[in-house]
């Protein structure tokens, strides 16, 4: 298959896959829902084989999706991004296949558009999870943080 060209004649390149992967996250921060807790697991890289080793005696998983979402009812779910060129690698096929053996939500996206649709439909951003009332025992991420910090700096005086 040939690639669209530009209007000079050259060939018009697909977005990077790593700066799709940030315009998620940047979307995330300001469009996640307070129950959500999400966090980019970095399996991936060039590494010497003796630090491969090493991180496989650590738990790095081969074909683990590139972010981990703890969805607001509390279930979890997997994103790999990729670009318009981008195919899953035969150990992410893999981790897909266990995900859907366990029942797991994973999803393969490959633009920011295409996330916002997948995170709307499991209820991972602001205003898409109607049926639960925020005024319960809940506190968002940030007032939980609050809360350890003050508690930890009030330690802190008493041990000084």
């Amino acid at each position: 298959m040939k690639r669209p060209r530009d209007l000079f004649g050259h060939p018009i390149r697909a977005t990077r896959e790593d700066a799709i992967h940030a315009g998620i996250v940047e979307f995330l921060c300001m469009a996640a829902h307070p129950r959500l807790m999400w966090f980019h697991c970095p399996n991936g890289g060039l590494v010497k084989p003796s630090a491969r080793i090493y991180f496989s005696r650590l738990g790095v998983f081969p074909g683990v999706a590139d972010l981990v979402l703890v969805l607001p009812d509390k279930s979890v779910a997997f994103l790999e991004v990729k670009n318009a060129d981008g195919r899953l690698s035969d150990a992410q096929r893999a981790f897909q296949a266990r995900c859907a053996v366990l029942r797991l939500r994973y999803a393969v996206v490959r633009s920011i558009s295409e996330a916002e649709e997948v995170l709307k439909e499991w209820g991972a951003l602001r205003g898409t999870v109607a049926s639960e009332p925020l005024d319960d025992n809940w506190e968002t991420i940030g007032e939980a943080a609050n809360r350890v910090v003050s508690r930890m700096g009030r330690m802190q005086k008493r041990v000084a």
